[in-house]
């Protein structure tokens, strides 16, 4: 009788664990949102706006969450790749840079800020690479460096 109940109640269990981490993992939809994955205090980290073609999700926007809660970085998706304007913040919500991307790839201008809200650095990417005018500054905003760099040719 002892033997049977130990066997019982590991059956229970297991049975429990199982249960509860399929529930963890399985996708929470709603309005068009669905939550990809959570830390473990279950407060999402990342979560994707979709719209539906024919039946399939196309993830159009994503946000991903610092532990606490706060917006960690945001941005458009296409072809699930990063695609428009991203911004990164700061864990109290000051914008931390914000760039453009195409296909996954730095495009266009780029701006880091540091944490008192100032500029830290601003240029540009082409291809994925640093070109042209990138422009420095200290924390008080003033002007500590120019630098300017040549993407190299793809071959």
């Amino acid at each position: 009788m002892k033997k049977y109940f130990v066997v019982v109640l590991s059956i229970m269990v297991f049975i429990s664990c199982n249960s509860s981490d399929e529930s963890k993992n399985s996708d929470t939809v709603k309005d068009n949102e669905v939550i990809i994955s959570k830390y473990i205090n279950e407060r999402p980290q990342i979560i994707r706006e979709f719209e539906e073609k024919d039946g399939v999700r196309i993830y159009v926007y994503e946000k991903e969450y610092y532990e606490d809660g706060n917006l960690l970085k945001e941005g458009a998706l296409k072809d699930n790749k990063r695609h428009g304007i991203w911004k990164s913040y700061y864990r109290d919500g000051t914008k931390w840079s914000e760039g453009e991307f195409i296909n996954g790839k730095m495009e266009g201008s780029t701006t880091t800020y540091y944490s008192n809200g100032q500029i830290r650095y601003t240029g540009s990417f082409e291809n994925g690479l640093k070109s042209g005018e990138w422009r420095f500054y200290d924390e008080n905003g003033e002007l500590l460096e120019i630098q300017f760099f040549q993407p190299e040719p793809i071959e």
